[in-house]
């Protein structure tokens, strides 16, 4: 399978984005991070959009703010932020996007929730070699320096070995001090999802509202996961791929439907 190389010689162009928004520390981080190895253009969501996977803006017009230096907000998601940056704001393609850093880890099923990896899914799709990154949940001092410096490493390897068409990768950063990371683990993701609660509320007029919430729930061996990776102090890379086909069940079902009309 041949991979998407970028070309070293000339400067490397990045779109950054991500999900909670254009004031997030997370986004100002990777930025400046980017900044060290690349031209940077910004293009975010003007607040908070997490868990808004792949959706994009279909019922009210979508604006731009420029905030002036390469750097806008959107009144939409990250994945209009990436359609808008490739298809109107950006005179030339960027060689790579790099989506975060996201605020809490984005490990097992929460990939098909996120915005993070969401923009960076889309990027993919438009043959864009993307990353997502997102540092561990705590509630002490989150390390945003560490998934920056991450942030750097991870992409000066894309930039020197490329990725396949169609392949992202999804990273999550323990939340330490850069010098206690124990390294990185190329991973699968985990089989992991939250045991969903619905909380029974009402307003001061007696209307029915709702929570939705839940706890994380494991579920089967989570051994070589992103979640046994940054478990250990590792910062977890999970290539992920656009073709969701269970090619082995197209075989299992190659005679299910034979004399079906």
């Amino acid at each position: 399978m041949s991979a998407v190389i970028i070309q070293e010689f000339a400067l490397v162009i990045i779109l950054v984005t991500n999900d909670d928004g254009i004031n997030s520390t997370g986004l100002k981080t990777l930025a400046n991070a980017m900044g060290e190895i690349g031209d940077v253009f910004v293009v975010a969501p003007d607040r908070q959009r997490s868990a808004v996977g792949l959706s994009v803006t279909l019922d009210q017009p979508l604006r731009i703010e420029n905030l002036g230096n390469k750097k806008y907000s959107v009144n939409g998601m990250p994945a209009d932020c990436i359609e808008l940056a490739l298809h109107k704001l950006m005179q030339v393609p960027p060689d790579l996007i790099i989506s975060g850093i996201n605020h809490g880890q984005n490990i097992g099923y929460d990939i098909y929730h996120s915005g993070t990896v969401g923009a960076a899914i889309v990027g993919t799709m438009f043959g864009i070699p993307s990353i997502a990154i997102s540092i561990a949940n705590s509630s002490h001092k989150i390390h945003y320096e560490t998934a920056g410096k991450v942030a750097i490493k991870v992409v000066q390897t894309v930039v020197e070995k490329g990725l396949p068409k169609g392949t992202l990768l999804n990273v999550n950063v323990p939340n330490l001090p850069y010098s206690k990371i124990k390294g990185i683990d190329v991973t699968r993701h985990c089989n992991a999802t939250y045991d969903i609660e619905i909380h029974d509320r009402k307003d001061p007029r007696g209307k029915d509202y709702y929570w939705v919430g839940g706890a994380f729930q494991l579920c089967g061996d989570h051994s070589k996961t992103d979640l046994e990776a940054i478990n250990n102090g590792k910062v977890s890379v999970t290539p992920l791929h656009l073709d969701l086909t269970d090619y082995n069940m197209m075989k299992m079902m190659s005679d299910w439907f034979t004399n079906s009309h």
